[in-house]
């Protein structure tokens, strides 16, 4: 092989690269990447039937050995669950269903939290809690995403109502 064939391989993938390059720019530039303000089209509901149920509706049908497991998995590396267990990351939350939201006695809580000292951890706050903490209480110090599901909120409160020395039954 000469030089001469050199070049002439060297200038074709020049070319093709020149050609590539121009081709992404030109896709680039006639088909913009923007988000859409609106979707296409509505995404279907969940054929489980889990939309539209209500707390109540989905704690009679909850599980609290399903809500253990799953506390196991998405609480428990921050939280304890055993009657006088001291706060680890998060506070120990032996019974803490049915309790004033800021009296978790030995743990500092946030300002965000403290804003709701005068409600109870009752099945609907524990629910808005467990589905989106940072909508809940905004500024909040936990970093946990939520829980979109209602059934598995429902069997973790279900789980979160077992866990009491029998002084409070909510």
């Amino acid at each position: 092989m000469d030089s001469h064939d050199a070049n002439r391989i060297g200038a074709a993938f020049l070319l093709t690269a020149l050609a590539m390059a121009g081709s992404v720019w030109a896709g680039h530039r006639a088909i913009p990447e923007a988000i859409p303000l609106h979707p296409a089209f509505a995404l279907p509901e969940p054929p489980d039937g889990s939309a539209g149920l209500s707390v109540a509706e989905a704690l009679a049908h909850a599980d609290p050995k399903a809500g253990q497991a799953l506390a196991a998995r998405s609480c428990a590396m921050c939280h304890s669950f055993t009657q006088g267990a001291p706060p680890a990351v998060g506070p120990n939350l032996f019974g803490v269903a049915g309790t004033p939201i800021a009296d978790l006695p030995g743990y500092s809580l946030s300002p965000a939290l403290l804003a709701h000292r005068s409600e109870l951890w009752t099945d609907e706050t524990l629910s808005a809690w467990l589905e989106s903490p940072a909508r809940f209480a905004p500024g909040t110090r936990m970093a946990f995403p939520g829980l979109s599901d209602i059934r598995d909120r429902a069997a973790i409160i279900a789980y979160l109502h077992t866990l009491s020395d029998g002084g409070h039954q909510p």
